[in-house]
């Protein structure tokens, strides 16, 4: 039988609506989508196919075509919102999905498809995941749990097993008293070593407060920072006296090297003077044996005594220039000893500083882990928080039990506790 071109496409409007059904149905709440949430989209695509007997049957069935109605599986799938808040379907591209609604992006990959093959197609956009909600803080099962519509705070706890116990269990008693006595031990250390670098500052001698000492009677009473002043002052004493005998020692070496070449200044001068005494009597006795009156062996003596003479001359000038190297290296060793002592001072309290540091943070860390634990305080309130992500960035909004959630939002469950301190909490901790 021949269908008429409009029955045709009357059958392929039904077929179409058939497919429409099969799939994810449209959000009619016009709610917004948001990263990580999964998208079922589906195209289809109708063709006019002639009939291939209508040229047979008269011009009627000669107008007369099929209409093909399918589904394009290239490009129908499941796609996720991605982090930058789009999806990719392939020849398409990315398409921003966050912070639209369902009709918006259906119209959207529409678009892309007329644009792509130059014939509109037939899309439907459903959501098969919405992204997660996730729970943090005071409840036995944190985690991220599915979002179903119209979620509230109170259901997204129920998910996560509910609020934690207000109770302090023996187990958590001990780890806190560890922690107190692990906290006592830093304390001890972060006292010695102000103590110790306040010591060294005093040594120093440079005046002015002693930021050191100020610390640590911060942080200590007066009688104990007496006793660890005292104990840092006599290791600081003896190390002052060490240092002491070794400047000493160098000292004494240099003064002697200084007293010798003195002395051998001393004794090339004279000896100098000697020699040109003899130099002079050569002159002499030369001129009286140039008019005959003296023998000539007693001017080669007087002549050999005055060579041996600037021989030993020259041995002197070598012992002066010996001397001289021997106090200018006495007086080197001295500058470098000194260098050395104020180099080791200064890299210990370097190293002292490292070490106050880290005991500092170490104490700011122990404050937090017996924080944790609730211990030594009051009786327990409930605050939440939801962190929600919005065009600006995260924001994090005080919320109450019944407040509605979105897909992809944090929520923060804390315990506040008053100032008082609980009998039971007090025996828990003993």
């Amino acid at each position: 039988m021949i269908v008429s071109r409009t029955k045709q496409r009357a059958l392929g409007a039904l077929a179409f609506a058939a497919a429409l059904a099969a799939s994810p149905a449209l959000a009619g709440d016009g709610s917004l989508l948001k990263i990580g949430d999964k998208l079922k989209i589906t195209v289809f695509e109708t063709m006019d196919i002639p009939n291939p007997g209508a040229g047979e049957k008269g011009a009627e069935a000669a107008a007369a075509v099929t209409q093909a109605f399918y589904q394009r599986v290239d490009l129908s799938g499941e796609y996720s919102v991605e982090p930058g808040g789009t999806i990719a379907i392939p020849l398409f591209g990315a398409i921003q999905a966050s912070g639209k609604t369902l009709e918006a992006v259906r119209t959207e990959v529409g678009a892309a498809f007329e644009k792509t093959f130059g014939r509109r197609g037939g899309v439907t956009v459903g959501v098969t995941q919405r992204a997660p909600v996730f729970v943090a803080g005071a409840v036995r099962s944190p985690g991220a749990f599915p979002y179903t519509g119209g979620m509230m705070v109170i259901q997204a706890v129920a998910l996560a097993g509910g609020l934690e116990k207000d109770q302090v269990s023996a187990a958590q008693a001990i780890e806190v008293m560890r922690e107190l006595e692990r906290r006592a031990a830093i304390r001890d250390r972060l006292k010695t070593a102000l103590a110790r670098k306040a010591a060294l500052l005093e040594r120093q001698g440079n005046g002015g407060a002693n930021p050191a000492l100020g610390r640590l009677l911060a942080l200590a009473p007066d009688g104990e920072v007496t006793t660890l002043l005292a104990a840092a002052g006599r290791v600081a004493r003896l190390e002052a006296d060490l240092t002491a005998k070794e400047d000493g020692t160098r000292r004494n070496a240099a003064e002697a090297a200084a007293n010798e070449v003195d002395l051998l200044h001393k004794r090339h001068a004279a000896f100098v003077a000697q020699l040109n005494a003899r130099g002079e009597r050569l002159k002499t006795i030369e001129a009286l044996y140039a008019r005959q009156m003296v023998e000539s062996e007693r001017v080669a003596d007087i002549r050999r005594d005055f060579i041996d003479m600037e021989a030993r001359k020259r041995e002197f000038e070598v012992g002066v220039m010996q001397a001289e190297f021997r106090q200018g290296a006495a007086k080197e060793a001295t500058d470098q000893a000194n260098i050395r002592q104020k180099l080791s001072v200064e890299k210990e309290i370097t190293l002292l500083d490292v070490e106050i540091a880290a005991a500092e943070q170490s104490l700011t860390t122990s404050l937090n882990i017996v924080a944790t634990f609730n211990i030594g305080q009051g009786e327990a309130t409930m605050q939440y928080q939801i962190v929600r992500m919005g065009p600006s960035g995260a924001q994090v909004v005080t919320a109450e039990e019944t407040d509605a959630l979105e897909p992809g939002d944090v929520v923060k469950v804390m315990t506040v506790r008053s100032t008082g301190r609980s009998e039971r909490v007090k025996a828990a901790a003993r």
